[in-house]
């Protein structure tokens, strides 16, 4: 009887599949094969090469690698922003060059098999006294580099959320005002 049983819940448990909370199945992904999304909906990729002002290629020379150009801003090119361009430049390399991990929630309209993906980026959120990572903590690099006056807005429609849309609006303006990055006297 015993041995009945456990045929049984073998072959039961042989056909089974984790599934997603779509019914999708799950299986072994890795950067280096598959593009892994996170239970947001979020990319999670590496970054291999920083293209400024505003692109990110992640998971580099893999299937996986794709180009995420950030959502809703712009940066200009070295010609017309000198200082800024080299700002930004040392900007990604400090924060975004030392993760191992971004994540990227695409636009509504982006293709996951597309070479090219716009979305908004984030990176884990660190406290400043321990540099230890802040649970459930993320900073918007999109947001972050706006602050900053690195980038500028370009088209804000593309944000579904319209309080990311208002805090976006806001943080330009308060670089403007406070003549940061592409804002300043000598961009």
């Amino acid at each position: 009887m015993k041995l009945a049983l456990a045929i049984t819940l073998l072959l039961i448990c042989a056909g089974c599949v984790t599934t997603d909370d779509k019914g999708n199945p799950i299986g072994k992904s890795t950067l280096e094969t598959d593009l892994v999304v996170d239970s947001y909906g979020r990319i999670v990729g590496r970054p291999t090469r920083l293209v400024p002002p505003h692109t990110i290629i992640v998971n580099g020379d893999k299937p996986t690698e794709r180009e995420i150009r950030l959502l809703g801003v712009e940066g200009l090119p070295e010609k017309e922003a000198p200082n800024t361009y080299a700002e930004c430049q040392e900007w990604m390399a400090r924060f975004l060059a030392a993760e191992d991990e971004i994540f990227i929630k695409p636009s509504l309209d982006s293709r996951l098999d597309a070479p090219v993906i716009f979305g908004l980026v984030y990176l884990r959120a660190y406290d400043e006294e321990t540099q230890q990572p802040v649970p459930n903590g993320y900073v918007l690099v999109n947001m972050a580099m706006l602050s900053k006056g690195l980038v500028r807005i370009r088209n804000l429609n593309e944000i579904e959320d319209s309080r990311l849309r208002d805090s976006m609006r806001e943080a330009e303006t308060r670089a403007k005002r406070e003549k940061l990055g592409l804002w300043s006297r000598n961009p």
